[in-house]
């Protein structure tokens, strides 16, 4: 099928004519629908990977789900801005939130918003603030939408134990004699098991709550305004039941890197102690009143665990011969997972003073 054919399957206002390739994300396909007729929105139309996603009608209703949520909200408090601070779904002419093509593909159109600026990384504090402050005004939105309402789109997605479980199988099996490179690595690993598994046991006690968590905090996942302040969040694929922790210990380990997740030179990474402050602010500005103290005390092993648990990842993947992320060359993986241990070693060198920021910001 065309991407005319495609788009006209949605009930989309006035008439798309040109169509340009998106570059935002990696992983969806995404076009900009540009409307022929003056004065009708644009559209961004976008074909889910479903390789990666396996349950797409589940994830779109977890998208549905939140999206409805937020919207309500934002209408009661700023009915004027609805549809630029959040994600629009359009509905396919026969009312659904999808449509899956002949050949399997699974399509959505949302509605594209307008004058925005999209930040891939950045070392700017002012940036790093307001899309803390975006991610954690939105978790505030989430707060009276029962975990239980979403399904989970990547299960054990954020799950350290099951991570530690993965690595231990994949030591045994050592399918592809890479055992011998990685002893420190795993020597590593277990001497930090312990604290690494600190905010799983506090959910199992339920000492943290179940939240709905957006689980991929990137600095580039906020809009941001022709101000630079944080507008919108976006790409909600990996919506699912989770802690808090999640969304602020990913944004941590993506943004405060002073290097490349697969830099060679480890003396290069190193985790920034201003873009730290400044994410922890913006975060606990928006959210400080919604969330407990024992979750707010929780981001300090937060933002230790989330570089820890993707080296374990990155170090499973090359024990396993490199099945699962795609690699430049044999070494990829254990160059990325080198990188983020020395990332979670640079966090834990600097404990007292990532301690005392989230203190002072509680």
């Amino acid at each position: 099928m065309t991407i005319d054919s495609i788009a006209a399957r949605f009930a989309t206002e006035g008439s798309p004519g040109k169509v340009e390739v998106h570059s935002g994300g990696f992983i969806n396909d995404s076009y900009r629908l540009v409307n022929a007729v003056k004065g009708a929105p644009d559209y961004l139309l976008q074909r889910v990977n479903h390789n990666v996603f396996k349950d797409v009608p589940l994830l779109m209703n977890n998208m549905s789900i939140v999206t409805d949520h937020v919207r309500a909200k934002i209408e009661r408090e700023t009915p004027g801005e609805v549809k630029r601070r959040c994600l629009t779904i359009i509905p396919t002419t026969d009312g659904q939130s999808y449509f899956k093509d002949t050949e399997g593909n699974f399509w959505r159109v949302l509605r594209f918003i307008e004058d925005h600026l999209v930040f891939e990384s950045t070392t700017d504090p002012a940036i790093a603030y307001e899309g803390a402050k975006t991610f954690g005004a939105f978790t505030v939105m989430l707060n009276d939408l029962p975990a239980g309402k979403v399904g989970c789109v990547i299960p054990d997605f954020h799950n350290m134990k099951w991570r530690l479980t993965q690595l231990k199988e994949s030591i045994s099996k050592d399918v592809a004699d890479r055992l011998k490179e990685v002893k420190k690595e795993v020597e590593y690993v277990e001497t930090r098991s312990k604290m690494m598994l600190t905010i799983h046991e506090l959910g199992e006690k339920r000492a943290i709550p179940l939240r709905v968590t957006h689980n991929d905090t990137k600095i580039s996942n906020v809009l941001f305004d022709l101000n630079r302040k944080g507008l919108c969040v976006i790409d909600l694929d990996t919506i699912q039941p989770g802690y808090v922790t999640s969304d602020f210990g990913d944004g941590i380990r993506t943004l405060t890197n002073t290097g490349e997740e697969d830099d060679p030179n480890l003396d290069r990474v190193s985790m920034d102690l201003e873009l730290f402050e400044a994410f922890a602010s913006g975060f606990l500005d928006s959210s400080r009143d919604t969330l407990s103290d024992t979750e707010k005390e929780s981001l300090l092993y937060a933002g230790l665990l989330f570089p820890y648990m993707q080296a374990v990842r990155f170090l499973i993947d090359y024990l396993d011969g490199d099945t699962y992320y795609k690699v430049k060359h044999p070494e990829h993986n254990l160059i990325r997972a080198r990188a983020q241990f020395k990332l979670t070693q640079d966090g834990e060198a600097k404990m007292k003073e990532l301690r005392q920021i989230i203190r002072k910001l509680s």
